[in-house]
């Protein structure tokens, strides 16, 4: 089992969140609270059953969570591509004013979250697609397979290229394990590969990771926009596959989060980082490219079951909100807005439409397209 030894550079800010709580703090308030959010690849937002999906029981404990949570109709992250959209929820910026409009590092005067989160004494973890934050030695993560050199995080191959769900339940209970050794407060991101290509099964997964479910060809619904062929069906039960085997992810992350001990001080969002390629269009600006499945677990502050239907919140508002809701300083020349009087269900003067993007490929192929999305129409720029 990875070890992960405890460092003077780690062990400080948990000097002085102890010194804080022992000066500052009534022994019996409620301590800072942790974050955990969940990330799923390439997750088309209606395929997540309480997003209106009709294949049977495809995500049940992401449904669970929905149903313990706050979940958003209208969410959007800012650009239909991994490495740009997860940078975007960790400054606070659109692609085109954080220095990263494609896969490219954050400029070095732009603030990110992680900075903000250290310096309050968190712990700051990062499971799965690590490398699309950069440049990596900025986000300094606390742990790491290496644990003389954690900063690079936990990569995918070092969780059975993002979809062994027993590798993920792992390193979890390691770094909730070590937050309560330091008596810190956590961040932490958890990124799975699925339901990213290669799919279940498809020729280009290395191995069979378990699944709970697998679907077959002949019990899936083929939507009305795609011909209703073998190979479609095929594929299209390859890809629930995946999603399944992502939800089993969740789940069993959410499992290790209760045994630890850390349900009731743990705010939890969900989200994917862009909507699918197949059967959808990724690297675009249409709807389901930027729209996603937006939940929030917040116990005591976000009610159960709530479900809101006319906020347009986006992926630059992460960051703000987070804290907010640490009580922390808000960083100068944040794109985005703190939601925190949304998860409590306040009234709060809201934005009615959401603003995205697409600049450039992978090999740097520039392809502009900006979007507004609003609750009736999408409004696309594609010079």
């Amino acid at each position: 089992m990875t070890t992960i030894r405890p460092t003077l550079k780690r062990l400080l800010p948990a000097l002085l969140v102890a010194l804080c709580a022992s000066s500052c703090g009534v022994p019996d308030e409620p301590g800072p609270i942790n974050f955990l959010l969940i990330t799923a690849d390439d997750l088309e937002w209606s395929t997540v059953g309480v997003y209106g999906s009709h294949v049977e029981a495809i995500t049940p404990n992401i449904d669970q969570l929905a149903s313990e949570g706050l979940r958003f109709t209208n969410a959007h992250v800012n650009i239909a591509v991994c490495q740009p959209s997860r940078q975007t929820l960790l400054t606070g910026r659109y692609p085109h004013n954080n220095g990263a409009p494609g896969f490219h590092p954050i400029a070095d005067d732009v603030p990110i979250l992680q900075e903000s989160l250290r310096r309050a004494g968190y712990l700051n973890g990062s499971i799965g697609k690590t490398r699309h934050l950069q440049p990596t030695e900025r986000f300094g993560w606390d742990l790491g397979p290496d644990a003389d050199n954690p900063g690079e995080g936990i990569w995918m191959h070092h969780l059975g290229n993002g979809r062994d769900i027993e590798l993920y339940k792992k390193y979890t209970t390691e770094v909730l394990r070590l937050a309560k050794e330091e008596s810190r407060p956590f961040w932490l991101m958890l990124n799975t590969h699925d339901p990213h290509k290669p799919f279940y099964g498809d020729g280009g997964e290395e191995y069979d990771y378990p699944v709970s479910r697998e679907y077959l060809p002949e019990e899936i619904e083929v939507p009305g926009f795609l011909p209703d062929l073998p190979e479609v069906r095929e594929e299209l039960a390859k890809y629930y596959t995946s999603v399944r085997r992502a939800d089993d992810i969740v789940g069993g992350i959410l499992e290790i989060l209760d045994d630890e001990g850390f349900r009731e001080n743990t705010l939890v969002m969900f989200l994917s980082d862009n909507g699918s390629s197949f059967p959808f269009a990724k690297s675009n600006v249409y709807l389901n490219s930027t729209k996603t499945p937006w939940i929030v677990r917040w116990p005591g502050v976000a009610a159960a079951g709530r479900v809101d239907t006319s906020h347009f919140i986006s992926g630059i508002d992460y960051m703000p909100t987070i804290l907010e809701a640490a009580g922390l300083k808000e960083v100068p020349d944040m794109d985005g807005e703190s939601f925190l009087a949304l998860l409590k269900g306040e009234e709060q003067g809201w934005r009615t439409s959401v603003f995205t993007e697409y600049n450039t490929t992978f090999h740097e192929l520039a392809l502009h397209m900006r979007a507004i999305q609003n609750e009736d129409f999408g409004y696309i720029y594609n010079p």
